[in-house]
């Protein structure tokens, strides 16, 4: 029920690093992220999600083009949320600050289901519920820092 489509986020975009992000729609509310570092791309499914007045972007990587299959056994897909704001000629994104929520989480200021992977924290939460905690935090810069920007390629 919370995933959109947004016209304006179609094509390709760029940040001062020089990586691009495009955007292709694959059906009536999805996308295809390819972006490209240094000439290298990486694929994701990305969906746009609406919660209350706050769009966020769920971006899940598709699986890589590799040849030994017992590697690829050992990699774990994982969806990454990012908070959004699409303007015409550019977008701004903020992920959520990791150091933030793990010193929320180790602090037991937030409950919300996860596992410890070494330094990193998966969540494992059901989608109601991360809805709820991005929802929650959505205005809160400490949890959002300043978001990026990239600018539309012509």
């Amino acid at each position: 029920k919370t995933l959109i489509f947004d016209q304006n986020l179609i094509g390709t975009w760029v940040d001062k690093d020089t990586s691009a992000w495009t955007f292709v729609q694959t059906n009536e509310k999805t996308y295809e992220l390819i972006y490209t570092e240094k000439g290298s791309p990486g694929r994701f499914e990305a969906r746009l999600i609406k919660l209350g007045k706050y769009s966020f972007l769920d971006l899940f990587p598709k699986e890589p083009v590799m040849q030994n299959g017992f590697y690829k056994f050992h990699l774990v897909p994982a969806h990454t949320i990012m908070q959004m704001w699409i303007e015409e000629r550019k977008i701004r994104m903020a992920m959520l600050n990791h150091d933030w929520f793990k010193d929320q989480v180790d602090k037991k200021k937030v409950k919300l289901a996860h596992e410890h992977r070494g330094n990193e924290i998966i969540l494992t939460a059901s989608t109601e519920d991360l809805q709820k905690f991005v929802l929650r935090y959505a205005n809160d810069p400490k949890a959002f820092p300043e978001p990026g920007e990239l600018r539309r390629l012509k």
